[in-house]
Protein backbone atom coordinates (compact mmCIF):
# COMPACT_ATOMS: atom_id res chain seq x y z
CA UNK A 1 0.00 0.00 0.00
CA UNK A 2 1.50 3.60 -0.87
CA UNK A 3 1.26 5.94 1.30
CA UNK A 4 0.66 9.62 0.46
CA UNK A 5 0.80 12.74 3.08
CA UNK A 6 -0.28 16.59 2.42
CA UNK A 7 -0.04 19.10 4.85
CA UNK A 8 -2.23 22.61 4.85
CA UNK A 9 -4.42 25.16 6.79
CA UNK A 10 -7.30 24.41 4.36
CA UNK A 11 -9.21 27.85 6.03
CA UNK A 12 -12.08 28.41 3.69
CA UNK A 13 -12.19 25.19 2.09
CA UNK A 14 -12.49 25.61 -1.94
CA UNK A 15 -12.16 24.26 -5.30
CA UNK A 16 -8.49 24.47 -4.96
CA UNK A 17 -7.84 22.59 -1.86
CA UNK A 18 -10.23 19.44 -3.01
CA UNK A 19 -8.77 19.73 -6.36
CA UNK A 20 -5.51 19.09 -4.59
CA UNK A 21 -6.53 16.68 -2.44
CA UNK A 22 -7.95 14.71 -5.51
CA UNK A 23 -4.57 14.49 -6.91
CA UNK A 24 -2.98 13.79 -4.10
CA UNK A 25 -5.07 11.16 -3.11
CA UNK A 26 -4.55 9.70 -6.85
CA UNK A 27 -0.49 9.65 -6.00
CA UNK A 28 -1.34 6.52 -3.86
CA UNK A 29 -3.49 4.03 -2.07
CA UNK A 30 -3.66 5.77 1.59
CA UNK A 31 -4.20 9.94 1.91
CA UNK A 32 -3.13 11.14 5.27
CA UNK A 33 -4.09 14.65 5.33
CA UNK A 34 -2.11 17.53 8.07
CA UNK A 35 -4.06 19.94 9.28
CA UNK A 36 -2.09 22.80 11.05
CA UNK A 37 -2.82 23.77 14.70
CA UNK A 38 -3.80 27.28 15.58
CA UNK A 39 -1.14 28.03 17.65
CA UNK A 40 1.26 26.60 14.77
CA UNK A 41 -0.45 28.53 12.06
CA UNK A 42 0.31 31.89 14.66
CA UNK A 43 4.43 30.98 15.26
CA UNK A 44 4.17 30.81 11.64
CA UNK A 45 2.83 33.97 11.32
CA UNK A 46 -0.77 33.16 9.79
CA UNK A 47 -2.21 35.04 12.18
CA UNK A 48 -5.35 36.17 9.63
CA UNK A 49 -7.18 32.22 9.62
CA UNK A 50 -11.26 32.46 9.68
CA UNK A 51 -12.25 28.98 10.76
CA UNK A 52 -11.31 27.47 13.79
CA UNK A 53 -9.33 23.93 13.78
CA UNK A 54 -11.94 21.82 14.41
CA UNK A 55 -14.46 23.63 11.60
CA UNK A 56 -11.19 23.27 9.01
CA UNK A 57 -10.41 19.24 10.02
CA UNK A 58 -14.96 18.78 9.83
CA UNK A 59 -14.34 20.56 6.20
CA UNK A 60 -11.56 18.48 5.26
CA UNK A 61 -13.68 15.42 6.54
CA UNK A 62 -16.38 16.32 4.87
CA UNK A 63 -14.84 16.06 1.19
CA UNK A 64 -14.24 12.12 1.89
CA UNK A 65 -10.69 12.53 0.28
CA UNK A 66 -8.96 11.63 3.39
CA UNK A 67 -8.43 8.69 4.74
CA UNK A 68 -6.48 9.55 7.73
CA UNK A 69 -7.03 13.53 9.48
CA UNK A 70 -4.06 14.36 11.48
CA UNK A 71 -3.12 17.88 13.37
CA UNK A 72 0.65 19.47 12.73
CA UNK A 73 1.79 21.14 16.11
CA UNK A 74 5.05 22.03 15.25
CA UNK A 75 8.40 23.12 12.99
CA UNK A 76 9.92 19.73 12.13
CA UNK A 77 6.70 17.47 12.63
CA UNK A 78 6.77 16.19 9.07
CA UNK A 79 9.83 13.98 9.41
CA UNK A 80 8.32 12.76 12.20
CA UNK A 81 4.95 11.91 10.83
CA UNK A 82 7.03 10.45 7.52
CA UNK A 83 8.66 8.30 9.83
CA UNK A 84 5.66 7.08 12.35
CA UNK A 85 2.99 6.35 9.56
CA UNK A 86 5.44 4.94 6.86
CA UNK A 87 5.16 7.49 4.41
CA UNK A 88 6.05 6.95 0.58
CA UNK A 89 4.99 10.38 -0.78
CA UNK A 90 4.99 13.49 0.61
CA UNK A 91 2.85 16.04 -1.45
CA UNK A 92 1.93 19.78 -1.39
CA UNK A 93 1.19 22.62 -4.09
CA UNK A 94 3.74 23.99 -6.61
CA UNK A 95 3.65 27.59 -4.82
CA UNK A 96 6.07 25.55 -2.12
CA UNK A 97 8.27 24.40 -4.95
CA UNK A 98 12.08 23.45 -3.40
CA UNK A 99 10.66 24.24 0.23
CA UNK A 100 10.53 20.64 0.92
CA UNK A 101 13.20 19.43 -0.75
CA UNK A 102 15.03 18.08 2.34
CA UNK A 103 12.32 15.64 2.93
CA UNK A 104 13.89 13.61 0.05
CA UNK A 105 16.11 11.61 2.20
CA UNK A 106 12.74 10.26 3.89
CA UNK A 107 10.22 9.35 0.95
CA UNK A 108 9.30 11.08 -2.63
CA UNK A 109 8.50 14.56 -2.41
CA UNK A 110 5.87 15.40 -5.32
CA UNK A 111 4.84 19.04 -6.29
CA UNK A 112 1.30 19.69 -7.44
CA UNK A 113 -0.06 22.63 -9.81
CA UNK A 114 -1.95 24.55 -7.59
CA UNK A 115 -5.14 25.82 -9.05
CA UNK A 116 -4.64 29.69 -10.57
CA UNK A 117 -7.72 32.12 -10.13
CA UNK A 118 -8.74 30.73 -6.37
CA UNK A 119 -7.21 30.98 -2.80
CA UNK A 120 -8.28 31.37 0.75
CA UNK A 121 -6.01 35.07 1.01
CA UNK A 122 -8.27 36.20 -1.66
CA UNK A 123 -11.36 34.65 0.00
CA UNK A 124 -10.58 36.37 3.07
CA UNK A 125 -9.75 39.93 1.56
CA UNK A 126 -12.89 39.74 -0.41
CA UNK A 127 -15.02 38.62 2.60
CA UNK A 128 -13.26 41.65 4.70
CA UNK A 129 -11.79 44.84 3.45
CA UNK A 130 -10.89 47.79 5.85
CA UNK A 131 -8.86 51.29 5.22
CA UNK A 132 -6.26 51.62 8.12
CA UNK A 133 -5.46 55.65 8.71
CA UNK A 134 -2.31 56.01 10.14
CA UNK A 135 -1.93 59.14 12.34
CA UNK A 136 1.79 60.47 14.29
CA UNK A 137 5.36 61.51 13.31
CA UNK A 138 7.18 58.14 13.40
CA UNK A 139 9.20 55.74 11.71
CA UNK A 140 6.77 52.96 13.76
CA UNK A 141 4.64 53.95 11.09
CA UNK A 142 6.41 52.61 8.42
CA UNK A 143 6.49 49.35 10.27
CA UNK A 144 3.00 49.18 10.30
CA UNK A 145 1.75 49.92 6.82
CA UNK A 146 4.29 46.93 5.66
CA UNK A 147 2.85 44.75 7.75
CA UNK A 148 -0.79 45.81 6.82
CA UNK A 149 0.21 44.34 3.56
CA UNK A 150 0.03 40.81 5.16
CA UNK A 151 -3.46 41.07 6.22
CA UNK A 152 -6.10 40.32 4.15
CA UNK A 153 -8.17 42.94 2.65
CA UNK A 154 -6.08 45.74 4.42
CA UNK A 155 -5.20 49.12 2.85
CA UNK A 156 -3.67 52.16 3.51
CA UNK A 157 -6.02 54.78 3.30
CA UNK A 158 -3.86 57.85 4.30
CA UNK A 159 -1.21 59.55 6.21
CA UNK A 160 -1.82 62.21 8.81
CA UNK A 161 1.02 63.82 10.77
CA UNK A 162 2.18 67.28 11.82
CA UNK A 163 6.01 66.67 10.46
CA UNK A 164 6.44 64.08 7.96
CA UNK A 165 10.59 63.73 8.53
CA UNK A 166 10.22 60.25 10.47
CA UNK A 167 8.37 59.05 7.65
CA UNK A 168 9.35 56.63 4.63
CA UNK A 169 9.12 57.93 0.86
CA UNK A 170 5.97 56.53 0.49
CA UNK A 171 4.13 57.42 3.37
CA UNK A 172 5.68 61.16 3.23
CA UNK A 173 3.68 61.06 -0.07
CA UNK A 174 0.78 59.89 1.12
CA UNK A 175 0.61 62.50 3.77
CA UNK A 176 1.19 65.46 1.41
CA UNK A 177 -2.52 64.28 0.00
CA UNK A 178 -3.78 64.32 3.74
CA UNK A 179 -3.97 67.77 4.79
CA UNK A 180 -6.14 67.22 8.00
CA UNK A 181 -7.50 65.17 10.48
CA UNK A 182 -10.70 65.25 9.14
CA UNK A 183 -10.07 64.36 5.53
CA UNK A 184 -8.05 61.13 7.00
CA UNK A 185 -11.24 59.93 8.91
CA UNK A 186 -12.73 60.55 5.38
CA UNK A 187 -11.03 58.05 3.72
CA UNK A 188 -10.61 55.57 6.88
CA UNK A 189 -12.36 52.80 8.12
CA UNK A 190 -9.88 52.67 10.95
CA UNK A 191 -6.89 54.95 12.99
CA UNK A 192 -3.68 53.65 13.95
CA UNK A 193 -2.15 56.49 16.54
CA UNK A 194 1.42 57.48 17.67
CA UNK A 195 0.99 60.74 18.26
CA UNK A 196 1.99 63.27 20.73
CA UNK A 197 0.47 61.42 24.11
CA UNK A 198 -1.66 64.72 25.04
CA UNK A 199 -3.53 64.73 21.22
CA UNK A 200 -4.74 61.31 22.16
CA UNK A 201 -7.55 62.31 23.43
CA UNK A 202 -8.95 64.81 21.01
CA UNK A 203 -7.98 62.51 18.20
CA UNK A 204 -9.10 59.67 19.25
CA UNK A 205 -12.98 61.16 20.75
CA UNK A 206 -13.09 62.79 17.19
CA UNK A 207 -12.55 59.29 15.53
CA UNK A 208 -14.87 57.27 17.83
CA UNK A 209 -17.80 59.83 17.11
CA UNK A 210 -17.61 59.49 13.20
CA UNK A 211 -17.81 55.15 13.72
CA UNK A 212 -14.31 54.77 13.22
CA UNK A 213 -11.93 51.74 14.76
CA UNK A 214 -8.99 52.89 16.62
CA UNK A 215 -5.53 50.91 17.61
CA UNK A 216 -3.86 53.35 19.78
CA UNK A 217 0.28 53.54 21.30
CA UNK A 218 -0.24 54.12 25.40
CA UNK A 219 -1.56 56.16 26.66
CA UNK A 220 -4.64 56.10 25.27
CA UNK A 221 -5.65 59.26 27.50
CA UNK A 222 -3.67 61.41 29.81
CA UNK A 223 -6.45 61.06 32.57
CA UNK A 224 -9.02 58.35 34.22
CA UNK A 225 -12.23 60.39 33.73
CA UNK A 226 -10.81 60.56 29.97
CA UNK A 227 -10.23 57.38 29.23
CA UNK A 228 -13.22 56.59 31.15
CA UNK A 229 -15.04 58.43 28.10
CA UNK A 230 -13.54 57.54 25.26
CA UNK A 231 -14.28 53.31 26.70
CA UNK A 232 -18.05 54.40 27.21
CA UNK A 233 -17.76 56.29 23.68
CA UNK A 234 -16.75 53.36 22.15
CA UNK A 235 -19.15 50.70 23.98
CA UNK A 236 -22.27 52.42 23.05
CA UNK A 237 -20.59 53.19 19.21
CA UNK A 238 -19.90 49.34 18.99
CA UNK A 239 -16.39 50.07 17.90
CA UNK A 240 -12.74 48.95 18.58
CA UNK A 241 -11.35 51.01 20.98
CA UNK A 242 -7.54 49.60 22.05
CA UNK A 243 -4.21 49.94 23.03
CA UNK A 244 -1.17 48.62 20.80
CA UNK A 245 0.51 46.85 23.77
CA UNK A 246 1.94 43.79 20.74
CA UNK A 247 3.53 41.81 23.58
CA UNK A 248 -0.03 40.78 25.02
CA UNK A 249 -0.84 39.38 21.96
CA UNK A 250 2.14 37.45 21.03
CA UNK A 251 2.27 33.93 21.56
CA UNK A 252 4.87 33.74 23.56
CA UNK A 253 3.47 36.19 26.39
CA UNK A 254 0.81 33.89 25.68
CA UNK A 255 2.75 31.14 27.20
CA UNK A 256 4.47 32.70 29.64
CA UNK A 257 0.88 33.66 31.24
CA UNK A 258 0.16 30.22 31.13
CA UNK A 259 3.04 29.44 32.96
CA UNK A 260 2.69 31.76 35.35
CA UNK A 261 -0.95 30.90 35.69
CA UNK A 262 -0.07 27.01 36.32
CA UNK A 263 1.67 27.24 39.05
CA UNK A 264 4.63 25.87 38.22
CA UNK A 265 7.14 28.33 39.32
CA UNK A 266 4.86 29.12 42.72
CA UNK A 267 3.40 31.64 43.76
CA UNK A 268 4.18 35.17 42.22
CA UNK A 269 4.36 38.05 44.49
CA UNK A 270 5.78 40.91 42.25
CA UNK A 271 6.34 41.66 38.59
CA UNK A 272 9.05 44.40 37.61
CA UNK A 273 8.86 45.51 33.85
CA UNK A 274 11.45 48.34 34.04
CA UNK A 275 11.37 51.04 30.51
CA UNK A 276 14.61 51.27 28.30
CA UNK A 277 15.98 54.90 29.19
CA UNK A 278 18.38 56.83 26.68
CA UNK A 279 21.74 57.88 28.03
CA UNK A 280 21.30 61.30 26.30
CA UNK A 281 17.94 61.63 28.05
CA UNK A 282 16.62 65.32 29.72
CA UNK A 283 15.17 65.56 32.43
CA UNK A 284 12.25 67.36 30.93
CA UNK A 285 11.63 65.40 27.94
CA UNK A 286 8.97 63.27 26.75
CA UNK A 287 10.33 60.85 24.62
CA UNK A 288 8.25 60.45 21.41
CA UNK A 289 8.37 57.17 18.85
CA UNK A 290 11.06 58.76 16.90
CA UNK A 291 13.19 57.92 19.56
CA UNK A 292 14.18 54.45 20.11
CA UNK A 293 14.62 54.97 23.59
CA UNK A 294 11.74 56.01 25.93
CA UNK A 295 8.22 55.07 25.63
CA UNK A 296 5.12 57.71 26.00
CA UNK A 297 5.51 57.96 30.10
CA UNK A 298 8.93 57.55 29.88
CA UNK A 299 10.99 60.93 29.64
CA UNK A 300 13.92 60.19 26.81
CA UNK A 301 16.45 62.26 24.71
CA UNK A 302 15.45 64.00 21.74
CA UNK A 303 16.84 62.97 18.12
CA UNK A 304 16.92 65.03 14.75
CA UNK A 305 13.72 63.90 13.53
CA UNK A 306 11.75 64.07 16.53
CA UNK A 307 9.58 67.20 16.70
CA UNK A 308 10.64 70.12 19.45
CA UNK A 309 9.16 68.97 22.75
CA UNK A 310 8.84 72.28 23.45
CA UNK A 311 6.26 72.78 21.12
CA UNK A 312 4.27 70.56 23.52
CA UNK A 313 4.08 72.84 26.09
CA UNK A 314 5.64 71.98 29.59
CA UNK A 315 5.76 68.41 31.30
CA UNK A 316 5.21 67.22 34.34
CA UNK A 317 6.90 63.96 34.60
CA UNK A 318 10.58 63.91 35.10
CA UNK A 319 13.13 60.76 34.61
CA UNK A 320 14.40 59.93 37.93
CA UNK A 321 18.17 60.83 38.37
CA UNK A 322 20.48 58.10 38.20
CA UNK A 323 21.58 58.86 42.19
CA UNK A 324 18.44 58.25 43.38
CA UNK A 325 18.25 54.90 41.78
CA UNK A 326 19.14 51.94 44.32
CA UNK A 327 22.73 50.67 44.45
CA UNK A 328 22.14 47.16 45.23
CA UNK A 329 18.90 44.63 44.42
CA UNK A 330 17.64 42.88 47.83
CA UNK A 331 18.55 38.96 47.54
CA UNK A 332 17.32 37.57 51.19
CA UNK A 333 13.89 36.62 51.76
CA UNK A 334 13.79 38.63 54.66
CA UNK A 335 13.83 41.77 52.64
CA UNK A 336 9.82 43.29 52.67
CA UNK A 337 10.52 43.18 49.02
CA UNK A 338 10.20 39.21 49.27
CA UNK A 339 7.72 39.06 52.42
CA UNK A 340 5.17 36.29 51.35
CA UNK A 341 3.61 37.11 54.09
CA UNK A 342 2.95 40.78 53.52
CA UNK A 343 2.07 40.39 49.40
CA UNK A 344 -0.56 38.94 47.74
CA UNK A 345 0.03 36.37 45.22
CA UNK A 346 -0.90 37.33 41.45
CA UNK A 347 -3.97 35.44 40.69
CA UNK A 348 -4.12 32.25 38.64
Amino acid sequence: MIKVITYGTYDLLHYGHIRLLKRAKALGDHLIVGVTADTFDRERGKINVQQTLMERVEAVRATGLADEIIIEEYEGQKIDDIRRYNVDIFTVGSDWKGKFDYLREYCQVVYLERTEGVSSTEIRAEKRSLRLGLVGESPILGKIAHESGFVNGMEIGGVYTINDSCLPDKLRLLSKATLSFDALMEKSDALYIISEPRLHYDQIKQALLRGKHILCESPIAMRVEQWRELTDIARRQGLVLMDSIKTAYSLAYYRLRLLAKSGIIGDIYSVDAPAPASSTSTPTGWATSCCPSGTAFAPGGRRPCCPSTSSWGRTTARRPSPRTWPKTIPTSTSSPRFRSSTRTPWPR
